[in-house]
């Protein structure tokens, strides 16, 4: 029997998640936030193939769901998650970021079952990312490193206006909420993060009240110095990370799946990840460690499966962009430390 699965939350990701978990061979039920009227026996959902829930058949279908996804506004994902976790589910994936604060976590990071909380963080799922982090593991330190994601926000959604998102919300959206996953992927790369400095912008081309773009500066216990650039404000879409070191220079071109290594003496090899140009392909892989692994699982084994990140884990980075945003130096709550790759 194939394992069952909710998603809360019927927007564009929510969507995505059920389209790929009946992909990954899962039996996936949605369960929209916003009233589209009763559910009929055998409704189903045009986009996704799904199951329809609505308020009365969703909390039965929650009750014993081997994982519920949350994927709902994030004001909302802490409720959310709760109610999953109190329903019966055996285990919640829950949407980028945790919450609009750290704080706003207590609550969930209290529960007695919160070690069943995932957190989505694809770019864990890239084979690139995988590759690189081998690479990382022999470098010799101290190394400095510069991850970046550039992109231009009206592009993101081009068939709605970008402005009524919840991107453009200064209580929930923002880059450093949105591109958080570059914060949680440098965490498992260098080690928990001290931030040093932070340059947030809420003046630009765009016409929104959240952050428009954002430079970090932050130290690791693992003697690596990284900087951080995060924009919505910005044609082409760039995204990456550059690693310096003693040992030579490492590159990862997100946009377009290729891992460079340069020795010492400027020789470069190229490895290029083709199936990591998938979305969901790479969401695929990510639904699978969620579904197979519990977020207890030892620290080595979720990262070579490219599962999600743990609670822990995004509560940390969520930390690290509230201190950001309140433009005092400080260390965030620290992540599991990350383990070394066989």
């Amino acid at each position: 029997m194939s394992a069952s699965v909710v998603v809360r939350g019927s927007g564009s990701i929510g969507q995505r998640h059920a389209r790929v978990f009946r992909q990954v061979g899962a039996d996936v039920a949605l369960w929209p936030v916003r009233d589209r009227g009763p559910a009929g026996a055998g409704a189903v959902d045009e986009a996704t193939g799904a199951r329809l829930l609505d308020d009365t058949t969703g909390p039965g279908a929650v009750r014993g769901a081997a994982l519920v996804v949350v994927a709902t506004d994030t004001s909302r994902h802490v409720a959310d998650a709760l109610e999953a976790l109190d329903g019966g589910a055996e285990k919640v994936l829950l949407e980028k970021p945790v919450a609009p604060t750290a704080a706003d976590t207590s609550a969930l990071v209290e529960h007695l079952r919160h070690t069943l909380v995932w957190v989505a963080a694809p770019l864990r799922a890239h084979e690139a990312f995988r590759h690189l982090r081998r690479l990382v593991s022999h470098l010799d330190l101290p190394a400095s490193a510069h991850v970046w994601s550039q992109s231009w926000l009206p592009d993101w959604r081009p068939d709605r206006d970008y402005r009524d998102s919840y991107s453009a919300r200064a209580d929930e959206g923002g880059v450093l909420r949105d591109l958080v996953h570059e914060i949680d992927y440098a965490g498992v790369l260098f080690g928990a993060p001290t931030l040093l400095g932070a340059a947030v912008e809420t003046s630009g081309p765009l016409d929104i009240e959240a952050d428009q773009a954002a430079t970090l500066l932050w130290s690791t216990d693992r003697s690596f110095t990284v900087t951080a650039r995060l924009d919505y404000t910005t044609r082409p879409t760039s995204r990456g990370v550059v690693v310096h070191s003693p040992g030579g220079r490492l590159e990862w071109d997100v946009v377009n799946a290729v891992v460079r290594h340069t020795t010492p003496e400027g020789d470069t090899t190229e490895q290029v990840f083709d199936l990591d140009r998938d979305r969901d392909i790479v969401m695929g892989t990510q639904a699978r460690a969620a579904l197979d692994l519990l977020p207890t699982a030892p620290a080595d084994e979720r990262i070579a499966r490219g599962a999600p990140a743990t609670l822990a884990d995004g509560v940390a980075a969520v930390a690290l962009c509230d201190a950001a945003r309140a433009g005092a130096p400080g260390t965030g709550l620290a992540p599991s430390p990350p383990e070394e790759p066989s």
